[in-house]
């Protein structure tokens, strides 16, 4: 039998527990929500699918074999549904690793913190500091660059190199044979290393790509401000902890991957519980018990 330490309260939740149910939602809504945004890059479609994987979850538990891992079931789900999502504006734009790195080079500037002021936050009396506008550049940045892989490589690649699961693992959540998986893993990460090796100065401080010299146009393009806003509400919730923006010289970066797994870990601006009691209509296993 495999050990699972999530099978009491898939059990408890299963008998109409909700107070389980509600302690499954709090342990994987963060893990789905880390995986999508990293998928889909803008942090209002990632909690939007969150949500949609979520309500699958509950809804499926009673399917649930007991033939893998609770979390690797749940990831299976939100793999699925992730790759099987209606196309975002970026990927309806066709967006790859050359456009990007087109863009890279056509928008970099010097910034002055003096020169602009993110719209939604003009009329609070202090504005990000500079750090907190590199590392967010630097999300949504390496997020974006994400965008360059299919779509099948990219789940490949956040499964097998950021969330570092086992071959055997990520086949399973991806419904491929191990081969296959690893295959796509390499390519993967033969593309986002050769990438961010030429480009990024987060892998190399020589690098053409500089985090500075793009604050004033991913500010002005709006490319930073759904995460600014989100951390703004971790900021307020008391979920935020103070993270330095990553450089090469300190980082001691050795490879991509380590680009993706030293992000702060956003959460989701609130718990969908009471969204997913509404979708539901309060139907199983979300009863009042």
């Amino acid at each position: 039998m495999i050990d699972d330490p999530h099978l009491p309260l898939l059990e408890n939740s299963l008998s109409g527990k909700t107070n389980a149910l509600e302690e499954l939602i709090h342990i994987f809504q963060p893990k789905v929500f880390s995986l999508a945004l990293k998928f889909l890059w803008n942090p209002e479609d990632a909690e939007d699918a969150t949500q949609e994987i979520l309500v699958k979850v509950i809804t499926n538990l009673g399917g649930f074999r007991k033939e893998s891992k609770l979390s690797t079931w749940i990831y299976k789900i939100a793999s699925n549904h992730l790759i099987n999502l209606q196309k975002s504006k970026m990927e309806r734009r066709k967006v790859h690793l050359r456009v990007i790195r087109e863009e890279l080079h056509r928008t970099q500037s010097p910034y002055d913190p003096n020169s602009h002021i993110p719209s939604h936050l003009e009329e609070k009396e202090s504005a990000p500091k500079v750090s907190e506008l590199v590392l967010h550049v630097q999300v949504a940045c390496t997020y974006a660059m994400l965008q360059g892989l299919t779509r099948p490589y990219r789940m490949a690649y956040l499964l097998g190199e950021v969330f570092q699961t086992s071959s055997e693992e990520g086949a399973s959540v991806m419904g491929i044979r191990q081969e296959t998986f690893r295959q796509r893993l390499f390519r993967a990460r033969k593309q986002m290393e050769t990438f961010l090796g030429k480009e990024c100065s987060l892998t190399h401080a020589n690098n053409p790509c500089q985090c500075t010299n793009r604050i004033k146009y991913a500010t002005k393009a709006g490319r930073i401000k759904t995460y600014l806003k989100l951390s703004e509400q971790m900021k307020l919730d008391g979920r935020w902890k103070e993270i330095k923006p990553m450089m090469a010289e300190t980082s001691k970066i050795r490879k991509a991957a380590e680009v993706f797994r030293n992000h702060p870990e956003f959460l989701p601006k609130k718990n969908q519980l009471e969204s997913i009691r509404t979708l539901l209509h309060n139907s199983f296993p979300l009863s009042t018990r």
